[in-house]
């Protein structure tokens, strides 16, 4: 036999292979996804020539079950209809479907498979457990932190863990079931959320709401206190903790105040802090010293200390003027000027005039303190306060209200908590 006769019966015998196996891979290998939520109906619907429909079957591949053979159901399942859409197409409808349903159906054409249709049953998302069971739930500081979630769902879902502080600021903070912090502190307190999705059902979520609880912050506004005998003098301490504190305490020197002249006042500033005010009214010179304001709670107790230090009233002194004048004998005497021979004292009157650009600042007494111990220990380099008008009111620098404003706001800062921050 010639070559080209060889050639050209290996080119017939591959023409037909390619035939027959591009025909299998469009006729067997082909199948149509359907997908349907647990509960849903799914129509199969096959096309065959027409009047032909008494050779027309379906089967369910997975267990080899014939399930009709033309018009007539070979299986009786209540969920299961066999229904002629026309005269060449046959629809096997799956009512109310659950996950057994899913699998591989087949319509046949005598021994020719027609169509398959791959049924896929979806579950939406639900949780299966979480921990800890209570909405709410609250650890002491320094501990750790131990949030749990498990979800079901087809496909799988993903886990992720949102957290949400007490204004309203939220971030991502975990992916996973799990999410385990160690050594909390206050600002990890807020709303832990949830997350479960498979991108394909609508997201599911359970909220956690954290408070982390501590012993009482206690600060002094006051750091140092000077005044004179007789005066009236007035300390505030702002505590903040949770749970609240139970009493705010005023000790001088190791020993509770019990002074008649000593008023003591407290008011809730919010859910996290109070403030309690200390007024003396006309100190005597035993009152002076050490001063403590102490606060607990079920957690346990903290102090702060301040001091109120004495000071002289500033008194205003005639100056006399002598000369110096060497006798024969070589003393000294002491004799008046001449013009004080005339009066027996004078009073030196110096008269300047200087003009200094000021502000004038109202505040409540205690804050009044607190800037003149800042002026006192010259906190800002050098002296700011031009005068004092009264127990309200500063004449100061003009070039101090920025430093003032960030002093004040440092000391509130001591012993603000948010609900904030959170990381």
């Amino acid at each position: 036999m010639p070559s080209w006769c060889v050639y050209y019966f290996l080119l017939q015998c591959l023409i037909i292979f390619i035939y027959y196996f591009d025909k299998t891979l469009s006729t067997n290998d082909y199948h149509q996804v359907l997908k349907a939520d647990v509960g849903q109906d799914i129509i199969m619907s096959c096309i065959f020539d027409d009047d032909k429909i008494e050779q027309v079957s379906f089967m369910r591949q997975m267990t080899g079950d014939i399930l009709s053979v033309g018009s007539e159901l070979f299986v009786y399942q209540s969920n299961i209809e066999l229904k002629q859409f026309s005269s060449n197409r046959l629809d096997l409808i799956l009512k109310s479907v659950n996950l057994n349903d899913s699998g591989l159906y087949t319509c046949m054409f005598n021994d020719e498979k027609l169509i398959s249709f791959l049924i896929e049953i979806l579950v939406a998302p639900h949780f299966v457990s979480y921990y800890p069971l209570e909405g709410s739930i609250s650890y002491p500081e320094g501990s750790s932190l131990n949030l749990s979630c498990h979800a079901f769902a087809i496909p799988s879902v993903n886990i992720s863990w949102i957290f949400k502080n007490k204004i309203k600021h939220s971030k991502s903070i975990h992916h996973g079931e799990n999410l385990y912090l160690t050594s909390i502190q206050p600002s990890d307190s807020g709303l832990y959320e949830c997350v479960a999705s498979n991108m394909y059902h609508a997201s599911i979520s359970r909220a956690f709401y954290v408070t982390v609880q501590y012993v009482p912050h206690v600060l002094i506004l006051n750091d140092k206190i000077r005044n004179i005998l007789h005066d009236t003098v007035i300390i505030k301490c702002r505590v903040c903790s949770i749970p609240q504190v139970n009493h705010i305490y005023w000790f001088r020197e190791n020993q509770q105040i019990i002074d008649i002249n000593i008023d003591i006042k407290t008011q809730i500033i919010d859910d996290q802090c109070s403030e309690s005010l200390m007024k003396i009214i006309n100190i005597n010179e035993y009152q002076f010293g050490q001063y403590e304001c102490r606060a607990d709670n079920i957690l346990g107790y903290k102090s702060d200390y301040t001091s109120i230090q004495q000071i002289s009233r500033i008194r205003k002194v005639k100056q006399k003027i002598y000369t110096d004048e060497i006798n024969r004998n070589g003393r000294t005497a002491l004799s008046y000027n001449k013009t004080q021979k005339r009066k027996k004292t004078q009073t030196i009157t110096t008269n300047m005039v200087n003009v200094v650009k000021g502000a004038l600042l109202k505040c409540d007494p205690a804050i009044i303190q607190y800037l003149i111990y800042l002026d006192e220990t010259l906190a800002f380099g050098e002296k700011f306060i031009l005068n004092r008008l009264d127990e309200q009111h500063l004449f100061v620098q003009s070039t101090a209200v920025t430093m003032i404003k960030q002093k004040l706001q440092e000391q509130i800062d001591k012993i603000s908590y948010d609900s904030t921050q959170t990381k």
